[in-house]
């Protein structure tokens, strides 16, 4: 490997790492109350539904497993994963939700694209349904939604913190139930 190489993929974690650093102080308060809504929903025995659309699909359905299987001893989320590779959703995601939700049921949304469109449809399926909502998303300023909130420009470093605010989730779950 040459230093030139190295240079730039040094560069490169550094950036990330303080770029993750920087964002706790946006995501922990959503984060709190994310953890809050989803151990209540374990504890009524709700089910999580997990929604996220053209690049964020992959996201949801890592989500929906890392809640529902986690890596070592600690609670399991009845958490399911509902994607599409169209950007709104298309009619199956909604058909699908309106079919396997029930009241109480936590719609946890990742929406990474700027202007949050999804998170917002998912807020307004959520009201007829009668939901709880947790979004991964840019700032949502909507009474009663948990937001995580995504504020960095590059589009793989969302990923990045959706990918960690996923691990971040569990862990404080367990925290919370187990006190682990």
């Amino acid at each position: 490997m040459t230093d030139q190489s190295y240079e730039r993929i040094a560069a490169s974690f550094h950036r990330r790492i303080d770029a993750i650093a920087s964002a706790v102080d946006h995501m922990a308060p959503g984060l709190e109350a994310a953890t809050a809504l989803l151990t209540q929903a374990v504890l009524e025995d709700r089910k999580v539904l997990v929604c996220g659309c053209g690049e964020d699909a992959t996201l949801a359905t890592h989500l929906a497993a890392t809640l529902r299987t986690p890596k070592e001893p600690g609670p399991a989320l009845p958490a399911f994963a509902f994607h599409s590779d169209v950007q709104d959703g298309g009619a199956q995601l909604w058909r699908d939700l309106r079919t396997l939700s029930r009241d109480g049921d936590v719609l946890l949304c990742i929406d990474s694209g700027p202007g949050a469109a999804l998170a917002h449809r998912c807020v307004d399926f959520a009201e007829t349904r009668n939901l709880v909502v947790i979004a991964m998303s840019e700032k949502l300023s909507i009474n009663g939604i948990a937001c995580i909130e995504l504020q960095a420009k590059d589009p793989d470093l969302r990923s990045e913190l959706i990918l960690m605010a996923s691990h971040c989730l569990q862990e404080e779950i367990k925290q919370t139930l187990l006190g682990e």
